[in-house]
């Protein structure tokens, strides 16, 4: 484990650079800038100019690509809501799973219904970029952080993988770009991806934070808690029975 993790990162994230710098080296090759930057799509003019007969087979492939990403992220984000719910940061019913599929199908759909959401808030793809790479980065970046402040407050805790500051540090410094060049860029669409994110909040204050809340809201949520249980037929992950 504290050989093979950090080893299969460093040989993914070299292949996926250096893969990704042949095809910009292959598409600069093909095409000049001003035709790169009129085409909507660059690979399928790519393919279109060098495969011939063969050109359909690009629209394929990112058809394949997209499928697999957007596949990728439904199982990571909904386990991320998942594993938050468990430890007590959202509501308890995100914790429920099927016990047939193991699937934790209420953290899924509130996946999906985010996911609606940004749709429903974006004018076009790129203002959808703009949604999503805010809140993305920001959050990535915290988490970065705070592992700055851990290495410092706790630097005696036991860590299965222990890398030299300099690479989380670098790390950082491109969230950081990633966070403020959107915001100067679009100032508007990247204020609609933090009002967005920020609607975690009041959800938090209600049914985390607030201790002393009134009977009603604890009926609320546990009701909305069993509905959920009878409609996609979960229970609690951390029960046997």
């Amino acid at each position: 484990m504290d050989r093979n993790l950090p080893l299969a990162i460093a040989i993914s994230i070299t292949t996926c650079t250096v893969i990704y710098v042949l095809t910009n080296v292959a598409l600069y090759t093909a095409m000049s800038p001003d035709e790169m930057l009129e085409s909507p799509a660059v690979a399928v003019l790519f393919a279109n100019k060098l495969y011939g007969p063969f050109a359909f087979v690009m629209p394929l492939a990112v058809v394949f690509s997209t499928v697999g990403s957007a596949n990728g992220v439904i199982f990571t984000s909904s386990r991320l809501f998942y594993v938050g719910a468990r430890e007590g940061h959202m509501p308890a019913v995100l914790t429920m799973i099927n016990k047939n599929t193991r699937t934790p199908i209420p953290a899924v759909l509130l996946t999906g219904l985010l996911s609606i959401c940004y749709l429903a808030l974006s004018k076009n793809i790129y203002s959808l970029i703009n949604y999503i790479q805010i809140s993305y980065w920001l959050a990535i970046g915290c988490a970065i952080a705070a592992l700055f402040w851990l290495r410092r407050t706790m630097p005696d805790a036991p860590r299965p993988i222990k890398v030299n500051l300099i690479f989380p540090a670098i790390f950082f410094l491109g969230c950081v770009a990633l966070v403020i060049i959107p915001i100067v860029a679009s100032p508007k669409d990247t204020a609609i991806g933090i009002a967005i994110m920020l609607t975690g909040l009041p959800v938090y204050a209600i049914f985390i934070a607030w201790k002393n809340k009134p009977a009603f809201v604890d009926r609320i949520s546990e009701s909305t808690t069993r509905l959920c249980q009878k409609l996609f037929m979960v229970v609690d992950d951390e029960k046997e029975e």
